[in-house]
């Protein structure tokens, strides 16, 4: 009898062991796996060929595990690197999207003004917009149809004017330095159309 009393009390000590071993293991799996790293966002829209200043970078604090050194942690690695993809206001940095500036992509600012109408309502700088030409003349005895022109422009600004009862909006775009004179030659022979690039 005795030694049945000692044997399940050796099992029960045993058990609450392996419970309060599960439990602990379990705690620090739990820690480790929700420990937060310094890592740097941007504090505003980036767009490709940007060259990275101080004033556009913020620290957080992030729990990302094994796929943090994938992004940037440090300042100092980045500042006056230049962006290879837009990069969206307070997102992480990965490490894939910053160049030297040998591998920059070259932009340019290019100022538009367009009708009201030829412009999606909700435009904000940052938003990315394709760009169509379309024939300017609908009495012309031959009616063109629209063509892209630019893919994936970005909105840098805009500008309401006061003339013309509010009709035109002057804008600044950033587009491929590739792509400056097919739509200089746009806006000089038609107008220009501004549609929502989403995706």
């Amino acid at each position: 009898m005795a030694n049945y009393k000692k044997s399940s009390r050796g099992r029960l000590v045993l058990a609450i062991t392996l419970i309060a071993a599960s439990l602990i293991s379990a705690f620090i799996f739990s820690s480790l796996a929700n420990q937060k790293t310094n890592m740097i966002v941007s504090t505003t829209f980036l767009l490709p060929g940007h060259q990275i200043i101080e004033s556009d970078l913020t620290q957080i604090q992030v729990a990302l595990g094994e796929v943090a050194d994938n992004y940037v942690s440090d300042t100092s690695q980045i500042v006056g690197t230049f962006t290879q993809v837009r990069i969206e206001a307070h997102e992480l940095i990965s490490k894939s999207a910053i160049a030297s500036q040998s591998e920059a992509i070259s932009l340019s600012s290019v100022p538009l003004s367009i009708r009201s109408a030829d412009a999606p309502d909700g435009l904000s700088p940052g938003v990315a917009v394709d760009i169509y030409w379309v024939q300017d003349d609908t009495n012309a005895e031959m009616q063109l149809i629209p063509e892209l022109v630019v893919v994936g422009a970005h909105v840098l600004a805009i500008t309401k004017s006061g003339s013309n009862f509010g009709s035109e909006i002057g804008l600044t775009v950033a587009v491929s330095s590739e792509d400056v004179l097919l739509l200089l030659g746009a806006t000089s022979q038609g107008r220009v159309v501004l549609v929502s690039a989403h995706g």
